[in-house]
């Protein structure tokens, strides 16, 4: 194993795609970490704007990082993040591997942070990932304060913030690190799938028996493109048609709020359904739309307080509104009526 001062060798892989806007940032902010030991490979997805030729440049940059042992930018068809991913694990050395996304900026420490937990009994490691935007609006904020709940993430530590190290069921492909020797055990990413690459991978670990840890010190910032109202339903859309998508094919991504929410919305179906029939169906329904409605309410203006913004609650409310709406729409029409 190559070490420095007791400092093992980690092979950081960074994916992108056309992100020329913000790979740079990336590939820098990993350069300039403070761990001691690691080399970066930057695997482009042969990309169409110039995002392969600004991470190519900045070979010129390596000299000047002390604690990055090499620089390596290649350019490869790599249809899903899996691809990507497990083509850099194959180049170069180190007995840890580390993976982030182009369009994503690392703390200083985040590297240190990660490799601090690993050991005989923790060999899976991540952190928190935080949504940065290009501008900060009454949207963005919003959208921010919504998917940082419970309620609003579902629970998932792609958005949700736990505020201790503590072991868990999933930590985000852009924020994970991983023994070597057990990413090779496990064959990878499974490179069919262009969503939930991670989740399904964290999922065969956990039944295995490995543990997944948690440490809200590596922290990862994640410009998600999501700046405006429309990109915002567009990208949960297109995230939860994927995730039922994959979910039919394999029954361990179906989350507990996946089961809750088809549970739900089925229930509501039926209800509908019945009422035309029956008046204490209707009765039902009507109960359950107003405790949901209530529930959102009181979230929204907790945030709105928490904000000191009485005006955020116009702005949340649609968006948790909009959030369950779409989600499930997108998750059930791929999930159940297999539409493609």
């Amino acid at each position: 194993m190559p070490q420095t001062n007791n400092f093992p060798l980690v092979r950081v892989v960074v994916t992108g795609k056309n992100e020329e806007e913000t790979n740079e940032h990336c590939i820098l902010s990993i350069m300039n970490q403070t761990y001691p030991n690691f080399e970066l490979i930057y695997v482009d997805a042969n990309s169409t704007d110039k995002t392969f030729e600004k991470a190519d440049r900045l070979k010129n940059d390596l000299e000047s990082k002390k604690n990055c042992q090499r620089y390596v930018a290649v350019s490869r068809r790599a249809d899903t993040p899996g691809i990507g991913r497990n083509q850099g694990a194959e180049i170069g050395d180190g007995s840890i591997l580390a993976f982030t996304d182009a369009d994503c900026e690392a703390d200083k420490d985040w590297l240190k942070n990660l490799v601090q937990h690993i050991s005989s009994e923790i060999k899976i490691v991540g952190g928190p990932n935080i949504s940065r935007h290009k501008r900060k609006s009454r949207i963005t904020t919003a959208i921010d304060s919504v998917l940082t709940t419970y309620i609003g993430s579902g629970g998932s530590p792609e958005f949700y913030q736990f505020n201790k190290d503590r072991d868990i069921y999933v930590v985000s492909s852009c924020n994970m690190a991983i023994t070597k020797d057990l990413f090779k055990e496990a064959s990878g990413f499974d490179e069919s799938l262009r969503f939930n690459e991670d989740s399904e991978f964290c999922n065969r670990m956990l039944r295995k028996g490995y543990r997944i840890f948690y440490t809200p010190s590596a922290r990862i910032n994640h410009f998600r493109g999501i700046e405006t109202y429309n990109q915002f339903v567009s990208y949960y859309y297109k995230y939860a048609f994927e995730r039922g998508k994959n979910a039919a094919k394999n029954y361990h991504l179906i989350t507990k709020f996946n089961a809750l929410s088809l549970a739900i919305m089925l229930t509501g179906i039926c209800l509908v359904l019945l009422s035309f029939v029956n008046s204490i169906a209707l009765t039902i329904l009507v109960s359950l739309i107003t405790i949901f409605v209530a529930g959102i309410v009181v979230i929204s203006l907790k945030i709105s307080i928490r904000n000191r913004s009485i005006m955020l609650f116009f702005y949340t409310f649609p968006i948790f509104l909009s959030l369950y709406t779409v989600y499930n729409i997108g998750f059930i029409e791929s999930y159940i009526f297999r539409i493609k």
